[in-house]
């Protein structure tokens, strides 16, 4: 580990000290978490305004700066007379919650408390002096579910701390610290055991049987090259796409060590991301075995109205089998075509690559997909055998904003198709997984799926929601391998060479719908109230199951918590 992020900050501070340019004026600065509330109220607005973001970012990438959005958001409060009295409140909370960089009266709290206390809306203590900004935030976050878990209600109960800030106007900072207790419902523990590990937590030495303790945690650092270009060092997720899904990297699994390089200018967002993984074989005091990623996806807007990106990643492992252990160096080099160093290296890394693209038009519609290829035989295409390899899946969605006129009433449609054996691998010591958990689509490979979401905000502080899932898998029998199952290598004796069909094995039809009223007391302090029914009919008969339930929560500086599968 030591070596990697060794070899990593050499590279990119040498890359970065070559881009300084000369009493340039420019500011590092942290980034909002990924949340579905978050990104839709951006999409809304890139959307209304039907012109992509060349001066911000780019909505492909979800890693958006905090300062570029409250220059964002500042820019429609002030320019846009077109916007519904729920729209300037949406404005007014991105500002809010962004205050660092809002230079905005909104943001200021008329009553702080001891004078120290909440100077700022969204903040519970800050600092903003020459050099120095500091924001401290309590989060917590307490779900109950009416459906039981071993004789108790199913609960997510976390409390923890978050800091923000920045040193100088070069390093920025950012960590999240928390205590959590699950006691899961019916489908977590349906995952739990076909992957060993629950999304979005790693390794727990929990004995007690009626719940699950463990600390979830993330934090980085970045460094500010200059206006175009920063370096992130740290553990988090990443999202890459436009969809409710992605097939190229999405925030389902657990927080991994990762490095990453943005550059971002014209009308080009260009990304590099060095990641590290964990496969998990159990285990007390036992370090699970890693593997690793490199991969870059470049985003371009084309016109006012149309982007496309392009993406490869590569995933290998040197732990074992090799002479050299540890991250590929070879892999370091920001603009190579991967696929190439691969087959010069005579390594069986496990290549990806593919392109997205997004079209707004008519200040309502924004329609979007994602292409995604891996191991293509021309020959293997044409004679149409169904063949073990020509892997593929891609996403197509639209998003419809003011639906027939009505504000902030918006709908959105998504189809995932991704052929078997997709990101499954020579070897299943690197595969594209982190603890178990799939690092792109949470649903592994050999599926169709079909998903409608439904969002109105008919007040400020008020926000329905219904989601609409249906999918078709097919799992493995017991000892075989028929595709779902991205931790096996495709070189397992059970692995039909031909014949090879989408939902090919033990079927499985899922049906999951969720409704969810939200209501903002304070800034970031939500109640939540919602219906949850899930039907599961399967050639398994384990996996035949029909769960309807209510949920209760309440959360504070936290997005809500989805298991929608």
């Amino acid at each position: 580990m030591c070596i990697f992020v060794t070899m990593v900050l050499k590279k990119y501070l040498l890359i970065s000290l070559t881009f300084l340019v000369a009493k340039a004026v420019f500011a590092q600065h942290t980034y909002i978490p990924n949340s579905a509330f978050y990104n839709h109220i951006i999409d809304r607005f890139e959307i209304k305004n039907s012109t992509l973001n060349n001066a911000y970012f780019h909505t492909s990438n979800k890693s958006y700066r905090r300062k570029s959005i409250a220059e964002f958001a500042n820019n429609l409060y002030k320019n846009d007379t077109n916007l519904s009295k729920q729209d300037l409140f949406n404005l007014e909370y991105l500002l809010t919650d962004n205050f660092e960089w809002a230079n905005n009266d909104l943001t200021t709290s008329r009553k702080p408390i001891l004078k120290q206390l909440y100077k700022q809306k969204a903040a519970f203590y800050s600092v903003q002096i020459p050099d120095f900004n500091l924001v401290v935030n309590p989060v917590s976050m307490y779900f109950l579910s009416t459906i039981d878990y071993l004789g108790k209600p199913a609960v997510i109960n976390n409390r923890g701390i978050e800091i923000r800030g920045n040193i100088t106007d070069k390093i920025g900072f950012y960590t999240q610290v928390s205590d959590e207790i699950l006691r899961p419902i019916p489908a977590q523990i349906e995952e739990y055991q076909r992957l060993k590990t629950f999304q979005g937590i790693g390794f727990t030495k929990s004995s007690d049987k009626n719940q699950i303790d463990y600390f979830l945690s993330s934090g980085y650092f970045s460094v500010s090259a200059n206006k175009y270009m920063d370096f992130q060092l740290g553990h988090g997720r990443q999202f890459i796409g436009d969809g409710a899904r992605s097939f190229i990297i999405s925030n389902n699994a657990v927080d991994n060590f990762y490095c990453r390089l943005n550059t971002r200018i014209w009308k080009i967002n260009y990304t590099n991301i060095f990641s590290e993984y964990r496969n998990f074989i159990g285990g007390s005091y036992t370090i699970q075995p890693r593997h690793y990623s490199a991969t870059h996806h470049l985003s371009v807007n084309i016109g006012k109205k149309f982007n496309i990106g392009i993406f490869e990643t590569i995933i290998f492992q040197r732990d074992s089998g090799y002479t050299n252990t540890g991250f590929e160096v070879n892999y370091l080099n920001p603009i190579i075509f991967y696929k190439s160093i691969e087959n010069g290296l005579n390594s069986t890394d496990k290549a990806v690559l593919g392109t997205n693209f997004k079209y707004n038009f008519a200040n309502h519609f924004s329609f979007y997909g994602q292409l995604v290829l891996s191991e293509l035989v021309l020959d293997e295409i044409i004679n149409n055998r169904g063949w073990w390899g020509n892997k593929w899946a891609y996403q197509l969605g639209l998003k419809y904003i003011d639906v027939f006129g009505i504000n902030n009433l918006d709908v959105q449609g998504e189809l995932n198709v991704c052929r078997p054996y997709m990101y499954t691998s020579y070897s299943s010591l690197q595969t594209h997984t982190n603890y178990n958990q799939p690092l792109a689509h949470p649903l592994g490979a050999n599926f169709y799926e079909l998903i409608g979401i439904l969002r109105y905000q008919p007040s400020n502080k008020l926000n329905l929601s219904f989601k609409g899932i249906y999918y078709a898998i097919g799992y493995d029998t017991l000892g075989g391998n028929v595709g779902q199952n991205i931790q096996l290598s495709y070189r397992s004796s059970t692995t039909p060479i031909y014949g090879n069909e989408i939902t090919q094995g033990q079927i499985t039809k899922v049906l999951y719908i969720d409704a969810m009223a939200s209501f903002m007391l304070k800034h970031n302090l939500f109640i939540d109230a919602g219906f949850t029914y899930r039907y599961s009919n399967s050639a398994l008969k384990t996996l035949i199951s029909e769960n309807m339930f209510f949920n209760f929560g309440v959360r504070f500086n936290m997005a809500r918590r989805e298991f929608d599968r």
